[in-house]
């Protein structure tokens, strides 16, 4: 007797059985995410997607092989079933070969500086870098690599051409675009969606090995409109050493699983302050970052410290200018987990030629 039926809810079956939210996304149900799973049961969801009986079948077989051995199925498709024309709804970028999405459940982490991190050590490595600033309403990114020229707009096209730091890594926020920085947006969740979508469709990125996505705190509509209409291939997620950060940041793992995204890592920032003697201060408690390498089943990539040097870089837009022995691990550790990361970098050994 199967274990689930077709009448059973997309919610029951998530809840118990989290993986089977990668069954659900790999067949272009990420309905596991939404409230309305509560009541949906997998036959209505298939139906609803136009999927036929034997796709059903399928579903069915996958989530009852899930609940008895606890594994996924090994014929399980790594992505939904794309219609012609690429998977609808998903925004289409030429030149970019991996969108990573830098987020956590919790705001004031320090995703924007490990999103900022991640660009420069990659860049100095001799890969082409971008990075798409998705907190449309607390932007950061501008300021902490000293860019404060407007977006251009490429000649006879409406398609915006992003400005560059000083090292030459395109840059697009919102911020750039404000009459000043100071000014608030002030938009409800659509408009925010709609942006970070057009940032990273209506902007002239060119040739990138990885577009860095610094997204929100939250589970809400900022990061969903980025695991979902944008092309993502793997998310770095940020926390602190307090339990209830990590208590929050879980809800991000949780979201992540549930639309089938693929968690790279986990950075815990704020780990400790060096003192002058060389001993290591844990400000804010003892690690949690084992909890989340679990919760998420991802390595932890680094553990960030408090440097006063970050903050005075980041404040008056040097962050290019950072380095640290945990800055090179971060970098070394993501390119062993990064999605075919290249061989030998494109200009590796070569300055930028902008």
């Amino acid at each position: 007797m199967p274990q689930i039926t077709p009448d059973t809810t997309i919610a029951d079956v998530v809840e118990r059985w989290p993986d089977a939210a990668r069954i659900f996304a790999a067949y272009g149900l990420s309905c596991a995410s939404c409230s309305i799973s509560k009541g949906e049961t997998i036959a209505q969801a298939v139906g609803g997607h136009g999927r036929g009986r034997l796709e059903i079948d399928t579903v069915m077989r996958q989530l009852n092989e899930l609940a008895a051995t606890g594994k996924l199925p090994a014929d399980l498709p790594e992505r939904p079933p794309a219609p012609s024309g690429g998977p609808k709804g998903v925004a289409q970028q030429a030149g970019v070969k991996h969108v990573i999405a830098v987020m956590s459940g919790k705001g004031g982490v320090g995703k924007s500086l490990v999103a900022g991190l991640l660009a420069v050590g990659l860049s100095r490595r001799g890969m082409k870098v971008g990075v798409l600033d998705g907190d449309i309403t607390g932007p950061s990114i501008p300021r902490m690599f000293g860019v404060r020229e407007k977006p251009g707009v490429v000649h006879g096209t409406q398609t915006l051409a992003p400005p560059r730091s000083r090292t030459g890594i395109p840059i697009m926020s919102m911020n750039l675009i404000l009459p000043s920085e100071e000014e608030a947006v002030i938009w409800r969740g659509p408009m925010v969606s709609g942006a970070i979508r057009q940032f990273f469709s209506d902007v002239a990125w060119g040739e990138l090995d990885f577009l860095i996505v610094d997204l929100p705190p939250g589970t809400s509509d900022a990061p969903l409109t980025v695991m979902q209409a944008l092309p993502v291939d793997g998310v770095v997620l940020v926390t602190t050493p307090q339990a209830l950060a990590t208590m929050v940041v879980t809800k991000a793992v949780r979201l992540v699983k549930q639309l089938g995204g693929d968690i790279l890592g986990v950075v815990e920032n704020m780990s400790y302050v060096t003192a002058p003697d060389g001993s290591r201060l844990e400000v804010f408690g003892p690690s949690q970052g084992l909890k989340l390498v679990i919760a998420s089943n991802a390595p932890l990539l680094a553990k960030m410290p408090i440097d006063p040097r970050i903050a005075e870089l980041a404040d008056n837009g040097g962050i290019e200018g950072y380095d640290a022995p945990e800055f090179d691990e971060l970098i070394t550790n993501f390119l062993a987990v990064a999605p075919a990361a290249p061989a030998e970098p494109v200009g590796a050994g070569h300055g930028h030629s902008h």
